[in-house]
Order: structure tokens, then sequence, then C-alpha cells
């Protein structure tokens, strides 16, 4: 990979590398790496071969960076260098995006602070009254068919995994969870705008206390306010799994100075608001049994990612009436 790094940087005139280019940490999906060289620094994103062969990865990729470029003035982000008219790049079936480095950090509880939400209220606030609208990014069906859980349990029973027990004592909570979703999504559908789609504290970098948001990829058509709820649970849930009072009014009233939020249906919001959890899930279990990607690292990764995201489902129920109290 260094060697293709290093013709890419030559290509696309960003200089010759002076330093072996170091892999960052952090990457569930695809690869990032530093790069130096005597032009400047880079954050070179290698995309992941099996899911750049999916037949619609690279018009939501491409498309990704057209609503991060068009939100660049209304909030700090960091977007895609562009080449050839392209943010995409392809060399010998591999696939990149180069972003100028940002010297910053991401933040995780507990150093998350009342500051941290309210700014991220801020920004998610803007891009929400922005009504973002672009040819050809198309608003998100107002239905999709429950995840078949049954199968992928069958095929773990199959395999014997080492994580059998806990998909299993779940799963009827689980198939409960998508069926709440999937009863929620036509009302849902019927406002969405366009937007980040992934505010994980993982994806806002802060330098000098001024946050900038990276990783676009999963941008697009929204229920704003099934957003702000995965937003909370994200960055206003303490330590002991708990919602701090004081968090949770710093990031809404900086969401609220540019959102309207009379008239919510926070009982549909909330039960639609496992989705991306439950997304998740299903791709990590999927992962877990082979049956997505092609590496030992897809199937450990998704062995991690599934028992934790079970273990965050049961948390974010167990605490929702609290978060619904709150909302209305």
């Amino acid at each position: 990979m260094e060697q293709k790094i290093m013709y890419l940087c030559t290509k696309y005139n960003l200089g010759n590398v002076t330093s072996k280019p170091v892999m960052i940490t952090g990457g569930l999906l695809h690869k990032m790496y530093r790069v130096v060289t005597d032009k400047g620094e880079y954050a070179i994103k290698v995309l992941n071969p099996d899911i750049m062969q999916r037949p619609d990865a690279m018009r939501n990729m491409v498309n990704s960076e057209r609503i991060s470029h068009a939100l660049e003035k209304e909030i700090p982000l960091i977007a895609a260098r562009e080449f050839d008219g392209k943010h995409v790049i392809g060399l010998d079936n591999v696939y990149y995006m180069v972003f100028d480095w940002l010297e910053g950090k991401s933040v995780f509880m507990p150093q998350i602070t009342e500051y941290h939400c309210e700014q991220i209220g801020e920004i998610l606030g803007k891009i929400h009254s922005s009504y973002l609208c672009l040819d050809g990014i198309e608003k998100e069906q107002g239905s999709r068919d429950l995840f078949d859980w049954d199968s992928l349990l069958e095929e773990a029973k199959k395999q014997d995994v080492a994580w059998l027990l806990a998909f299993e004592e779940s799963i009827l909570q689980i198939k409960e969870w998508d069926k709440q979703v999937v009863d929620s999504m036509p009302g849902l559908s019927e406002y969405q705008v366009i937007s980040h789609r992934d505010f994980d504290p993982k994806n806002v970098m802060w330098k000098d206390d001024m946050p900038f948001i990276i990783d676009w990829e999963a941008a697009g058509y929204v229920n704003p306010f099934q957003e702000l709820v995965e937003v909370l649970n994200y960055w206003t849930v303490d330590s002991n799994g708990d919602y701090d009072k004081g968090k949770f009014k710093a990031m809404m009233q900086a969401y609220t100075q540019n959102v309207d939020m009379s008239n919510v249906d926070w009982a549909a919001v909330l039960n639609g608001s496992f989705d991306g959890m439950l997304g998740w899930l299903a791709y990590n279990v999927k992962r877990a049994l082979g049956l997505e990607g092609s590496s030992e690292m897809d199937k450990r990764e998704g062995e991690e990612q599934l028992i934790g995201t079970i273990h965050e489902l049961k948390r974010y129920e167990a605490r929702m009436e609290q978060l619904k109290a709150w909302l209305s």
C-alpha cells in the first residue's frame, strides 16, 4: 500500500512522500493513512474494496462529498479534495479520497462537556435548517423490510460461533425493536432533510475547541428528529449510561435556536431511532459470519461490534422513558 500511496501523491501533484505513511486507528470500514510530503500533510482514505463492489457504493460516496462541499460555508467541516472534477479517485482498482490533514483530536466520555454538546447542537441545527437540496440525491423510502434475523441466527448456530449465546438470548428483543422501526417509518419519512447521519464523537475533530465534522460517507436524507435522538445518545450520556441533564439542555438549547420542534411525534421518533443501531448490528453479524467482507479482520471487527451494539440497544431501551419525558 505504501508504494500505491506514493504513486498517488506523484500522479496528483501532492508532492514526494518524505516518510512512511502511517495507518491511523479508528476506521471500521475503510483505512486511513497520515501522509507527509514535501508539499503538505494529508489524510488519505483507502476505500474498502468489498464495500466499493456494491452497486450503489460509488454513487453514495460521490453524493456524500457533494453534500459536504455544499455545507462547508455553513459549518466547520473537512471535505475531500477534488482532482479532475472527482472527489473519489481510482488507481489500479483501488479507490482513494484525499483530505488536508487536521491536527486535532476526537473527544469521548468522560471528557465530553456541556460546551461540546452545545457546539454539536448548534452545528446539527444549522444543517437541519439549511434545507439543502441536491439533484440526484433521493429521499429515503417510507418503508423497508424487516431484517431476516432468524436466518442469521440459524447460520450462527450452524457455525457454532462464540457469540451465539449473546445473540440468541437477545433475538426476541431485536425482532421487536425492528418491528417498531418498520411501523414508525411511514410517518417519519414524511419529513426529511439532508444531513450527516453519523454524528458519533469519532467523526468530530476538535482543534482549539472548535469542532470540524469529518467522515461524510453516510450523509443523505433523514428525519431530523430521529437524527437528533441519535446524537443525544452519542453525546449526552454519562459514563454510567444515564443522560446528563446539563449536557442535554446545552445541546437542545443550541439546536432549537435554528429548528422548530413543535408538534413532533416523539413516540414514533424514539421507536424509529433504533434503526441505525439495528442496521449496524445486522451488518456486523454478517461480517462475523463471513457473509460480508473477506478477511479475518472483518470477522473479528464484526464480532466486537455486534456484541457492543446489542449492549447499546439494551441500554438505550432502558433509558428511553427518561429521554421521552425530557423531550416532551
